[in-house]
């Protein structure tokens, strides 16, 4: 049961190397990891070339594709049958392929879902740090996934277009769902997100990846509920939201305290969040809503 490892690289050469040192001990023992370097100019493509371990294959971009693009190299660099994806910011646990590849191998599925923590298992992240959590492996996402290569060929790669809400790989599997593949989960398949260091405007740029359910429900009106999103009726996206920003003056002195209470002191980072980025979110829903001439804020 041979696997190919893809990761997708650009200008993370730290965090890339505590990835592959993580692959590397791996609890498995036929794989191979290519490492598509996606336009690095950092000191990336250097380490590249110092490393010696005949399992790591190196793709080098000559320019930044976006990370749709590299995945979709490294599927076409695998050896494999199964191909598994982890983010190079990222590192697994020693028996995640084994899981993952149970349960495509033996589950017959298409694609397989792990589960994702934050920094650890034990870790209690607060947002922004939730939005790197796949809990019980309950979505299928990119940094801890794995596909059989045969869905690419019937449907196609990831999406340079989805790739801008951030949710390329949602739109991959559904994208799959619809062509007739399965979707299992794989909770025993750990990968933990390593530190993210959450700017004003990485926060505020995240915003925009629920956005995506208006493209998804145009393109796929049929399927685009098939993972079960936060979606109330297929219309409202996030239905929370509009109570966070109805009653914000109220819940204020709360929030503040409880932020308080965490340990956290960046007020900016809080006023960043409460409310503005629940604004944002609306903003750019609506704004995706309008331009595909579709029901749904």
């Amino acid at each position: 049961m041979s696997v190919s490892i893809v990761v997708s690289t650009f200008n993370r050469c730290q965090s890339l190397e505590r990835c592959l040192a993580s692959l590397l001990a791996l609890n498995y023992s036929e794989f191979e990891i290519i490492v598509v370097d996606d336009g690095s100019t950092d000191e990336t493509a250097f380490f590249l070339k110092s490393l010696k371990d005949t399992r790591i294959r190196v793709v080098r971009l000559a320019r930044n594709s976006g990370l749709s693009h590299a995945r979709n190299t490294g599927v076409l660099a695998a050896r494999y049958e199964v191909v598994a994806f982890v983010d190079d910011d990222c590192v697994v646990d020693k028996d995640w392929l084994k899981y993952l590849s149970e349960k495509i191998f033996q589950g017959g599925a298409g694609l397989v879902s792990g589960q994702t923590f934050y920094q650890s298992r034990d870790y209690k992240g607060y947002f922004p740090e939730r939005i790197v959590q796949n809990i019980d492996a309950r979505w299928p996402m990119g940094c801890n996934l794995a596909y059989r290569k045969a869905v690419f060929s019937a449907v196609g790669g990831f999406s340079n277009y989805f790739y801008k809400f951030n949710n390329e790989d949602t739109e991959m599997a559904i994208k799959a769902l619809a062509g007739g593949f399965t979707w299992l989960r794989a909770p025993g398949a750990v990968v933990y997100h390593q530190q993210t260091n959450w700017t004003i405007s990485k926060l505020w740029k995240s915003a925009n990846n629920a956005a995506v359910w208006p493209a998804l429900k145009k393109q796929y009106p049929k399927h685009f509920r098939l993972l079960k999103p936060r979606l109330l009726a297929g219309v409202v996206v996030e239905p929370v939201d509009y109570l966070f920003i109805l009653f914000f003056p109220i819940i204020l002195p709360v929030l503040l305290l409880r932020y308080f209470a965490h340990g956290k002191r960046d007020l900016k980072i809080f006023f960043a969040k409460w409310p503005v980025y629940f604004i944002l979110r609306r903003y750019y829903i609506y704004r995706e809503a309008i331009k595909n001439r579709v029901l749904i804020f």
